[in-house]
């Protein structure tokens, strides 16, 4: 079973390669709005605060009206936020997320950054990126705890979009929702373990932080490796509808410790023995009713009669 430490420490074995490579991977996606998180810039208290001090002067009349041109702009803000992410900030995010997901594997190459911009690849990405958004943006406002949790529900969507952008929204939706059952609180303490890291890259006006960002990126890229096992061998999908577009042997398959112990969710199939069902069929051995007929056998012991004799001639049987 795969732990926090393993996949740490996998992540930064294979990291030490490429490690600039993957830094300006990082900065660039940072700058178009990759790996931003504007959910939580509306709606503060300090707004309402300064609100409820203008209208306190005001009729009635006029804070409505001030009220419903404030919730408009927010909308606005709100809407306009939410297509600049899903057509350049998302898609940049699906793009990222390949890169460290083939750079595990020693496939290193910046130009995987804006993959999904081309091939006929960039509109689904654009619907599955927005949707999901919109749907974490709207729990999130209605209430911190359930946007948090819708969030790692959708984890896995850009790994899937840059595996296979042919999926539909609702597929890839469904999928990483069921796949993350049980690996969300996991997930957490997987970002929480990054907090010291985080903490010490604070220290120079936050800029630190992006010389960490890379050593994240390629521990959740191991993680995903793990969840993509998980969702095939439970059957959430299948090798060949996540392979529509990438191979996964490019991704380099189910991280090993140092110890090699094997994958858990590589285990045989038990659904793939031979059914018991596929046993040969007992009515199809020879029936009892395929017996030649009994009452067409010849009867040994039956006499015979000489009909053309007159009985009344023989002497020797005549009891008179």
């Amino acid at each position: 079973m795969w732990t926090n430490q393993m996949l740490k420490q996998n992540a930064w074995n294979s990291l030490k390669s490429y490690y600039w490579t993957a830094f300006g991977v990082t900065l660039v996606a940072s700058l178009l709005g990759g790996n931003s998180n504007f959910t939580g810039s509306f709606g503060g208290s300090s707004a309402s605060n300064s609100y409820s001090e203008s209208t306190s002067d005001m009729s009635t009349g006029q804070a409505v009206t001030i009220l419903i041109a404030v919730l408009v702009i927010m909308v606005v803000a709100l809407g306009i936020a939410l297509a600049i992410y899903a057509f350049l900030g998302g898609v940049v995010k699906c793009g990222e997320c390949k890169f460290y997901c083939k750079a595990r594997t020693g496939d290193v190459n910046f130009g995987y950054l804006f993959d999904n911009f081309q091939g006929g690849r960039y509109m689904p990405t654009v619907k599955v990126m927005f949707q999901m958004q919109l749907e974490i943006t709207l729990w999130t406002l209605c209430f911190i705890i359930p946007g948090v949790i819708k969030s790692y529900e959708y984890m896995l969507v850009p790994y899937l979009m840059a595996e296979n952008p042919n999926l539909s929204k609702e597929r890839v939706l469904q999928i990483s929702k069921q796949t993350m059952e049980g690996e969300k609180m996991k997930c957490f303490m997987l970002g929480l373990s990054f907090i010291g890291w985080i903490l010490l890259g604070s220290l120079a006006c936050g800029l630190g932080v992006l010389f960490v960002s890379p050593y994240m990126e390629a521990t959740f890229a191991e993680f995903y490796t793990c969840m993509r096992a998980k969702m095939i061998t439970t059957g959430i999908t299948s090798e060949e509808e996540l392979s529509g577009y990438n191979n996964y042997n490019n991704y380099g398959g189910y991280p090993q410790n140092n110890y090699n112990n094997p994958n858990p969710y590589q285990n045989a199939d038990p659904y793939q023995n031979q059914s018991p069902y596929q046993n040969p069929d007992p009515y199809q051995n020879q029936s009892p009713y395929q017996n030649p007929d009994p009452y067409q056998q010849q009867n040994n012991n039956a006499s015979h009669v000489n009909l053309n004799k007159n009985p009344y001639d023989d002497n020797q049987n005549n009891n008179y």
